[in-house]
């Protein structure tokens, strides 16, 4: 079992889209959103190849039922799994270092 490390961006992303949602849709829109992204991540506590290889060595994950990916990284010989971002789908982040 890998363990889940929320980096700073991340937790960033996290503060930022519940700020979004909560203003444009409702608090309650926002808490189920956040729940389904934290619950999908805890996916990669157990499967952490879950996701689909997508370049330098990252991966991307599909949280269900919302237009969000996460971005991680495996780091086998601590058995951790660094979530580096979420994004919306449409969002455009493949010019990122």
């Amino acid at each position: 079992m890998f363990n889940l490390k929320w980096t700073g961006p991340a937790r960033s992303d996290l503060r930022a889209i519940n700020d979004w949602l909560e203003r444009e849709a409702s608090p309650a829109f926002a808490a189920r959103t956040l729940a389904a992204i934290r619950y999908r991540a805890k996916f990669l506590e157990d499967f952490p190849r879950g996701g689909r290889p997508h370049r330098d060595g990252l991966r991307i994950l599909r949280v269900f039922d919302t237009p969000y990916l996460i971005r991680y990284r495996l780091v086998t010989d601590r058995e951790e799994v660094q979530i580096l971002r979420i994004h919306h789908e449409r969002e455009d982040w493949f010019s990122e270092p």
